[in-house]
């Protein structure tokens, strides 16, 4: 291995004792190919086994708390018991590949579509869509919201009896957690919502729920971690300025990580804060001696990696560069990074291991992945 790249590989531990192997993490990615009752289907576990073996860490696609917070076809569900086998299994195969094993689990909110959900029952922290000819979801009460934290809790707690090594609570991307947290979706002039530290007050009884739940669960050392999106385009909308803030508290929750949701490792922040530094830069310097932050976002090369883990953030997640390549790790420490695939073969489904409907999303949508025009 060319010594340039020796910092991607040296080791890292987490607050809670447990050890990575290596500095590079598979970002959780939606890829619509669990069964249709949200069960593991054999086709998702090749995909993971397929991309596990040189990673550290394998953040798994979203899981859904409730069987109303269900925002994709062929996702998986975490809301259930029965679901415990083939979570197990999914876990295991990542495992023995070298990785560990970390569910992301989810609400999708008013992002859900209606004939996903129970009775068409969208939610929310408000009555607010997501945009225009999308639809008004209902704001929830109280007693539903103190359910759905509970329910966060009983995901978790079925991810640590399926063997997983951590969960990864998803507030990023406009899902449930982000709508509370977002003064665009969150209208509310309760306990809920109404002011900046108000709006905090959902991620963080879901984190507290959690906790709870691996302090009266998991036996071994088990990762929490958070991911969250740091401004919004919207006006009003989630600014860097409100993130900071935000970050400040999170940074005193007793989380594993935070994970940065970005399409660019490198982009700088819209508004609400005169700082010319990126926004990962930013987010580090402000709370990285707390509390890890993962980065993310088109990281592609061996050269991307190392310009990215120059800047201090001590991870990095690559998503669908392992879609492109997920030999990319084993390349780089076999001295082979010249051979590192950056564009997509869009012939090659099968050689990479890809179900059908990621690749058909993919191949259908262009320019998410280099080589998809």
């Amino acid at each position: 291995m060319n010594e340039k790249y020796q910092p991607l590989f040296e080791s890292f531990s987490f607050p809670n004792g447990t050890r990575l192997k290596n500095r590079v993490v598979m970002a959780p990615m939606t890829n619509w190919s669990s069964n249709s009752d949200g069960t593991v289907s054999d086709d998702e576990v090749k995909y993971y086994k397929r991309r596990s073996k040189g990673v550290s860490m394998v953040v798994t696609a979203c899981a859904n708390v409730t069987a109303g917070g269900k925002g994709f076809s062929g996702e998986i569900g975490v809301h259930n018991d029965d679901m415990i086998p083939g979570l197990r299994r999914l876990a295991t195969t990542i495992q023995d590949q070298g990785a560990k094993a970390v569910l992301q689990i989810y609400h999708g909110g008013r992002l859900c579509p209606p004939d996903l959900v129970p009775n068409g029952d969208i939610v929310s922290a408000s009555a607010v869509p997501a945009g225009e000819n999308e639809p008004v979801p209902r704001a929830l009460e109280d007693g539903e919201i103190k359910e759905i934290i509970h329910a966060y809790g009983e995901g978790a707690r079925r991810a640590i009896q399926a063997g997983f090594d951590g969960v990864e609570i998803h507030g990023a991307n406009g899902y449930l957690i982000h709508q509370f947290f977002s003064p665009h979706s969150n209208h509310r002039d309760d306990h809920w919502g109404g002011s900046l530290k108000k709006r905090m007050n959902f991620p963080l009884a879901v984190i507290n729920e959690i906790q709870k739940t691996v302090g009266d669960h998991a036996k071994d050392p088990f990762i929490v971690g958070h991911r969250l999106s740091p401004e919004e385009p919207q006006t009003p909308g989630i600014t860097m300025a409100d993130t900071l803030e935000f970050v400040d508290v999170l940074a005193d929750q007793e989380l594993d990580y935070i994970h940065v949701s970005l399409m660019n490792f490198w982009s700088r922040p819209r508004r609400g804060l005169e700082d010319t530094r990126s926004r990962l830069d930013i987010i580090q310097d402000r709370v990285g001696n707390k509390v890890p932050v993962v980065g993310v976002g088109s990281i592609y090369s061996a050269e991307d990696a190392r310009s990215a883990i120059q800047s201090d953030v001590p991870l990095l997640a690559l998503g669908r560069e392992l879609i492109i390549d997920p030999d990319w790790v084993g390349k780089i420490e076999q001295g082979k990074a010249s051979d590192i695939e950056t564009i997509l073969d869009t012939n090659g489904q099968d050689r990479l291991v890809v179900p059908n409907p990621l690749w058909k999303a993919i191949i259908h949508t262009p320019g998410w992945f280099p080589g998809v025009d």
